[in-house]
């Protein structure tokens, strides 16, 4: 439940001016949903349905089964959702452990521009701060998600450097929660000063050797929210330290501010792997689809990239999910053999498969320097496909699926969905979520929150 608020907007007006912290306080607070065009409405929409399918294919993960335990041990008892547990628990309980769940199989949405995942953060939090704020309409619900998208993409946009996720998702919950909560653009202000001196200081690298922190959403996501509960309760944070030029570059942070909303920019994911594998797989399955290629026909096959690629540890054989959602080699091997929907998402099943490890051993991964001026604006690649009789195949540059020039509608993310929870989640159970979505698009979210409260494990 709330805290008393005893940070009025009087006392803490006094330590603002009018630097970044306070633009972007105001922002959020004046949002109107009134003015959020249809289009936009509609990408909120799918980025609740990809964060729903993502946290659906991820309940019996180890990592997502140990989130919800420490969770509920942190952060006690509560009314907010374990998503498809039957469970509740603490508001911040119920966000870390949905937020574990997006995150935990690199299904999740992503903004090219942030290099990061913002949907992980968001969308647990506006749905877990419903409960605290009871009486909140739809309206509302989708002026918090575009405010969570605005606010963490800029402040990972604006960094000098590249950080993981988890190192801006705090300013995303901060925003989205904050709107949720209606809560004054001072007290806005300081849960993101707040946010900006606790947030996990994570090295570039997080998570790519294979750990489950990975890109640390969801430790992101709790020091948000936590952050936001302070300021709430009149705790002040560092107002300048978003003024300081050399953490965030002024400039980015407030261009375009209040325009053309940040959330349409959003990827989806048609595979469960790091987005600068989805052009190799793409290139290959136009390979396979143009020329009827088959597995066992393939000698060997060179992917050409851009730099960033190889910051992936990239084994043929990986030991977990969370090192297979890292492989080049293996997820290409893998959709050759068991086909795309293998990767929707990864299974502990394949980890052990010879013969995907024996392809995955003869797939190279290239530097191309002519395809390195396209990154971070694109992430392509092209794949050349070496055939058992010698002939060797080349196909086109590929950009991965699921971009804004490329989308996934609507359709599109209905079956990825019932693809990616077909295991775990029962049919009836997958109905009921697109019903209930259906619902939430016509102003009803009771469906949605039920649905997410109800245990809907299928039979194993």
């Amino acid at each position: 439940m709330l805290p008393s608020n005893d940070c009025s907007p009087e006392r803490v007006a006094t330590a603002l001016d009018a630097g970044m912290a306070l633009r972007l306080g105001r922002y959020v607070a004046a949002l109107d949903p009134r003015g959020i065009d249809a289009s936009t409405r509609e990408t909120v929409w799918r980025c609740i349905l990809d964060a729903l399918a993502s946290a659906g294919a991820a309940l019996d993960v180890p990592a997502v089964t140990a989130a919800r335990q420490a969770a509920r041990a942190l952060h006690g008892e509560g009314p907010a959702p374990v998503w498809f547990t039957g469970r509740t628990a603490a508001t911040a309980a119920a966000l870390f452990a949905n937020s574990a769940a997006v995150a935990a199989l690199d299904l999740d949405d992503g903004h090219r521009r942030a290099r990061g995942h913002p949907g992980a953060a968001v969308i647990p939090a506006v749905l877990a701060s419903m409960h605290d704020r009871p009486g909140r309409t739809v309206a509302d619900l989708v002026a918090a998600v575009m405010a969570g998208y605005e606010v963490g993409i800029r402040m990972a946009m604006a960094r000098p450097a590249y950080a993981p996720s988890g190192a801006w998702s705090g300013y995303a919950v901060v925003a989205a929660a904050g709107k949720m909560l209606g809560l004054a653009a001072e007290v806005i202000a300081h849960a993101l000063a707040i946010a900006a001196q606790t947030a996990p200081a994570l090295p570039a690298l997080a998570g790519i050797a294979g750990s489950d922190v990975k890109e640390g959403i969801p430790a992101g996501a709790a020091a948000g929210w936590a952050a936001l509960q302070l300021a709430m309760a009149g705790y002040t944070g560092p107002v300048a330290v978003l003024d300081d030029e050399r953490l965030f570059d002024r400039e980015i942070l407030l261009r375009g501010l209040g325009e053309a909303p940040l959330i349409d920019g959003v990827y989806f994911k048609p595979f469960g792997c790091c987005r600068h594998i989805h052009a190799p797989l793409e290139g290959w399955l136009h390979l396979q689809a143009a020329h009827g290629l088959d597995a066992r026909d393939v000698a060997g096959m060179q992917v050409r990239t851009y730099r960033a690629t190889f910051n992936l540890a990239c084994r043929p054989a990986p030991a977990t999910l969370v090192e297979a959602q890292y492989s080049v080699p293996y997820c290409l091997a893998l959709c050759a053999l068991h086909g795309s929907d293998a990767l929707l998402p990864l299974e502990t099943r394949h980890l052990g498969d010879e013969a995907v490890h024996r392809l995955a051993a003869r797939i190279e991964v290239m530097h191309d320097p002519g395809i390195e001026p396209l990154f971070p604006a694109r992430s392509p690649a092209s794949v050349v496909v070496t055939l058992a009789d010698g002939r060797r195949l080349s196909s086109p540059l590929m950009d991965p699926r699921g971009d804004p020039h490329t989308p996934l509608g609507w359709a599109d993310l209905e079956r990825k969905f019932g693809v990616a929870t077909r295991r775990l989640l029962s049919r009836a159970r997958q109905q009921a979520v697109l019903d209930a979505m259906e619902e939430l698009r016509h102003g009803d979210s009771a469906p949605l929150l039920r649905v997410l409260g109800s245990a809907g494990q299928a039979s194993p």
